[in-house]
Parts: structure tokens; sequence; C-alpha cells
């Protein structure tokens, strides 16, 4: 399951971020934050240790705010992976940003 939230009523970032993985390690569910300081086109991909694309769990425009998206351990199959390091990366216009999570089983 993947899921991308917009919190409630909330100001507007001043900038690109991408929050830490939480909880992490985890099992079965992990939150990644995000916050735009406008609107753009974002796509934040989970990536396994070989650099191969696991999942995309965002690949839209979004308006400035701060956002949740969820990611369930699974590939885009929706098969569960393997336990281990995983990689969660964000791009947004010219802001590119890395985070690295543990999944275990």
């Amino acid at each position: 399951m993947t899921r991308l939230e917009k919190p409630g009523i909330s100001a507007i970032p001043n900038s690109f971020r991408l929050g830490s993985a939480y909880p992490n390690p985890f099992n079965p569910a992990t939150a990644i934050t995000f916050d735009l300081p406008k609107e753009e086109f974002v796509t934040i991909d989970v990536i396994n240790l070989l650099g191969e694309n696991v999942k995309t769990l965002v690949s839209d425009t979004k308006p400035a705010g701060s956002y949740t998206a969820i990611w369930d351990g699974t590939d885009e199959s929706g098969k569960v992976v393997s336990a281990g390091i995983y990689f969660y990366r964000m791009q947004a216009g010219s802001f590119t940003s890395v985070g690295k999570m543990v999944f275990v089983k």
C-alpha cells in the first residue's frame, strides 16, 4: 500500500526538504515526509542497493505544502521485498535528495 497525504492547513515551507523515514528500521511500513515551497513535479522512488528502482511512491505535480508518502515494503507488482537497506530519492525541479532506510522482517 502506498499512501500520499497532505496534512491540514499549515504554513507553506520556505525550501525543498526530504525528511527522514520514520520509523527506521521499519516493518511493515514507513512514512517519508517532504516539503515543497512551490508547485513542482515531484518523484519519490525507492531504490535497492544495486541501484534498481523498486517502487515509485510519488510521480505527480503537487502544490506547495508538506506531504507524507508511505512505503509498505512492496515493489511495483505488490510483492513484499527482501529485508535490507533501501534508499529513497526525491526529485523536484533542480532539487534532489536521498535518504536511507532499513526494512526488517
